[in-house]
């Protein structure tokens, strides 16, 4: 069987169960545990015999081959047992030790259903740490099912505002969820927990982008944004008062620094797709792009096609020697952070 996504997992879900080795991965840990636990409640539909019937590993605490002899253990007052094994670096194993892990999950009775559950790595944008994954993952494919769960586009999300807001008493547009969107980030763990503020403050009455603003809390990201849209515009004394305020939330400097430098890698793109005569279009699918996310480049635009690119270059210099300093200086990061800034506004 293919990869298959969320909308085929949902629609495999609602069926009785027909296979019995899964792999669960992805880069949305939100999904992943909402659809894991949904999976291994589809085995054992009675919590009472879950003591009996469920059976958890972390990580590499316990030998892949007892696992494996455990799986022969046959179900109490059931059809099935269920082995929920997170985060097991199977990755890690050598060509010989896959093929007979394939040809041991393959004689597994079907009595017993195994969930590969990858909560904590996201293999899929990291394959240079893990290049053995597509391998891991073809193994899935054959003897199995792998699903991979991703970040749902923005307008899945929307469209999940919108019906969500109904059951919660509450209602939102469809601007005001695509701001709410853009200013918490697409991890759905996060954007749900504000939503759910917002609606319980709303108490019966429309979301605004008011209210959004003053209740939601901003992703480092859009935080980010915000100052990268400040020094573009000339406003330093904004710029300044939003660092302050994430580095007194305990934002870590680097993740700070990380963010004006991706912020800045978007306008360097978008300034040389335009003297190349390239497409929005090109440059998402080249660059990784969501296609749904061509609003980044809206706001960015007026900046980007004022500006001489090698102002761009220098700026992105000074973010790389900021990088380098706050792994190597004594200094503060309200210092570090403040010539920056400082830096940037003048370039």
């Amino acid at each position: 069987m293919a990869i298959i996504d969320e909308d085929g997992f949902s629609r495999l879900l609602k069926a009785p169960l027909k296979d019995h080795i899964f792999c669960i991965f992805g880069d949305d840990a939100y999904l992943k545990e909402v659809y894991a636990d949904r999976l291994q409640k589809a085995v054992i539909k009675d919590d009472a015999l879950s003591f009996f019937n469920l059976h958890t590993y972390e990580d590499d605490e316990t030998p892949l081959e007892d696992i494996l002899e455990d799986a022969d253990i046959l179900p109490v007052m059931t059809d099935r047992t269920c082995l929920l094994i997170k985060n097991y670096p199977l990755s890690d194993l050598g060509e010989e030790a896959l093929k007979t892990l394939e040809t041991n999950l393959r004689e597994t009775p079907e009595t017993s259903v195994l969930i590969f559950h990858y909560s904590a790595q996201d293999f899929t944008n990291n394959k240079r740490e893990y290049p053995k994954w597509n391998r891991v993952i073809t193994m899935f494919s054959k003897c199995g099912v792998a699903v991979e769960l991703s970040h749902r586009t923005q307008r899945k999300m929307i469209q999940m505002l919108m019906k969500g807001a109904g059951s919660r008493g509450a209602s939102i547009g469809e601007a005001e969820a695509e701001y709410l969107i853009n200013i918490c980030g697409d991890d759905l763990g996060n954007l749900l927990n504000e939503f759910n503020k917002l609606c319980s403050y709303a108490d019966g009455s429309p979301i605004t982008t008011e209210m959004i603003d003053s209740i939601a809390t901003k992703s480092v990201e859009a935080s980010v944004f915000d100052i990268s849209a400040m020094i573009f515009s000339g406003d330093a004394d904004s710029a300044f008062a939003i660092v302050y305020e994430l580095l007194r939330q305990k934002t870590p400097m680097q993740s700070i620094i990380g963010a004006l430098n991706q912020s800045y890698m978007t306008v360097y793109r978008y300034k040389v797709m335009k003297t190349a005569n390239k497409s929005l279009q090109e440059l998402t699918e080249d660059m990784g792009y969501k296609t749904d996310q061509s609003y980044v480049f809206r706001k960015i635009a007026a900046f980007a096609n004022k500006t001489d690119i090698s102002r761009i270059r220098r700026s992105l210099d000074i973010l790389i020697e900021a990088d380098i300093a706050s792994k190597s200086t004594a200094a503060s990061p309200e210092t570090l952070l403040t010539g920056v800034i400082a830096k940037l506004c003048a370039v």
